[in-house]
C-alpha cells in the first residue's frame, strides 16, 4: 500500500490529534493513494531546511560528442536542447518524450553516456516511443519527488496527467511525464471505502482529510509493530542519530502512545506523527527515501526532524514546541497553548523515564 501526502494547516487552537502537523506545505505520499493539495495560506514552518533538488554532476569532464551549435542539420532531427546543470540522458529523454537509445544513437554517445552543462544535443525529429514517457508511482512517492527525479516541476506533471490543481497520486499508477493530459486515464479514488479518523476533521481542507483517510486505510492494511517493539525501535533509532532516547520516547508517547496506526486529520502519520512532506524533507537529511507509512522510516524521520530542531532552537522547550507548531511560527507568534502543553508533557515523560532508569 502507499501514502497520501497532503497537509493543510488547521486552526492552531485545535487539540493535538486534530491539528495539522509540524510539516511544511502539504504533499502526498503514496500508500493506497498519495494525496497532496496546494499549500495552505499560512506561514510555513521551517523545522527542517527546504530540500534542494538533487543534482547529478558527472565526476569526469564529460563527453564532447553532440552538436557544437544550435544550428543542426535536418538529418539530426532538426531539434536541439542545451544541457543544463543536473540533466542526464534519462531526464532529457523524459522531458521531450523520446527514448534514451535514440538520443545516444543520434548524438554518438555510446562510449561516453554523460551530459555536460552547456552541451547542445540533437533531438529526434519525431516521437520514437510508443507513447509519452512515464513513471510508475512507488510507495513513498509524492508529486514533488517524482518531478524532482526527472528535473520537472510538479505543475508539469499535473498538466501531463490532466490533474488540474490536484496533487493526489496513487501508488502503482502510471504517470505521464510529458504531454497535455489528453492521453491521461487516471484512476478515481472516490469509490474507495475509507476509514474514519480518530479526531474531528471540521475546519480542515477536504483534500487533506481525504489524504489522511487514505493513509490510514493503507496503514490498517499493513502489519504494525507492537507498542513494545515500537519503544525499542524509538530508542535504537535515537541512539543511532545521537539523540537523547528519553526525549525521543517522550515525543512518541505524547504523539501516538507508541501506536503506529494513528493518522490525524492534518495528515500526520504514525508513531512520530510525521506528515508526508516532512518525511520528504527528512529523506534528504538521511540520504535515502523515507516511507512514512513504515514504522522504522517514520521513527527515523521524526528523530531527524527533532534533532534538527534541537540544533536550531534556543533551547529544548522551543525545539519541542516547534516540533508541534513549526519553528517559524513559534518565533513569529510564540508557542500556542497546545504547543506549550506538548513540550511540557514530553519533558515530564523524559525526566520520569531518566529517573526510573537511574534507579
Amino acid at each position: 500500500m502507499r501514502t497520501v501526502p497532503t497537509e493543510h494547516s488547521a486552526p492552531p487552537s485545535r487539540g493535538r490529534r486534530g491539528r495539522a502537523r509540524h510539516s511544511a506545505p502539504s504533499d502526498p505520499l503514496a500508500v493506497s493513494a498519495l494525496l497532496s493539495s496546494p499549500p495552505p495560506q499560512r506561514t510555513e514552518p521551517d523545522h527542517v531546511p527546504a530540500p534542494a533538488l538533487p543534482i547529478e554532476v558527472s565526476a569526469g569532464p564529460g563527453f564532447t560528442s553532440g552538436t557544437a551549435t544550435e544550428s543542426v542539420p535536418v538529418t539530426h532531427g532538426g531539434r536541439t536542447y542545451r544541457v543544463r546543470r543536473g540533466d542526464d540522458l534519462v531526464s532529457v529523454a523524459a522531458r521531450f518524450g523520446v527514448s534514451v537509445p535514440a538520443l545516444v544513437d543520434l548524438n554518438g554517445l555510446a562510449r561516453q553516456p554523460h551530459l555536460r552543462p552547456g552541451q547542445v544535443v540533437s533531438l529526434p525529429e519525431r516521437q520514437l516511443t510508443d507513447g509519452p514517457a512515464t513513471e510508475r508511482a512507488r510507495a513513498g512517492d509524492t508529486l514533488e519527488s517524482i518531478a524532482a527525479r526527472h528535473r520537472l516541476r510538479p505543475a508539469d506533471l499535473q498538466r501531463a496527467n490532466a490533474m488540474g490543481d490536484s496533487r493526489l497520486i496513487v501508488e502503482g499508477e502510471l504517470l505521464n511525464l510529458t504531454g497535455t493530459g489528453a492521453m491521461s486515464a487516471r484512476p478515481r479514488i472516490e469509490t474507495l471505502e475509507l476509514p474514519p479518523l480518530s479526531a474531528p476533521s471540521d475546519g480542515y481542507p477536504e483534500a487533506t482529510v481525504q489524504a489522511a483517510r487514505i493513509n490510514r486505510r493503507s496503514l490498517l492494511a499493513r502489519r504494525t509493530p507492537s507498542r513494545a517493539a515500537v519503544r525499542t525501535l524509538v530508542a535504537r533509532t535515537a541512539d543511532e542519530h545521537g539523540l537523547d532516547r528519553h526525549l525521543a520516547a517522550g515525543v512518541a508517547q505524547v504523539e501516538s502512545g507508541f501506536h503506529h496506526a494513528v493518522v490525524s486529520p492534518g495528515n500526520a502519520i504514525g508513531v512520530m506523527q510525521v506528515t508526508p512532506h516532512a518525511a520528504h524533507c527528512a529523506s534528504h537529511a538521511v540520504g535515502r527515501p523515507l516511507d512514512v507509512l513504515d514504522a522504522a522510516d517514520n521513527v527515523a524521520a521524526g528523530v531527524v526532524i527533532l534533532s534538527t530542531l534541537l540544533e536550531r532552537a534556543e533551547d529544548e522547550a522551543e525545539a519541542l514546541a516547534a516540533y508541534y507548531q513549526g519553528l517559524t511560527s513559534v518565533r513569529a507568534r510564540g508557542p500556542h497553548r497546545d504547543a506549550r502543553m506538548f513540550a511540557s508533557n514530553v519533558q515530564i515523560i523524559a525526566d520520569r523515564t531518566r529517573a526510573e532508569e537511574s534507579r
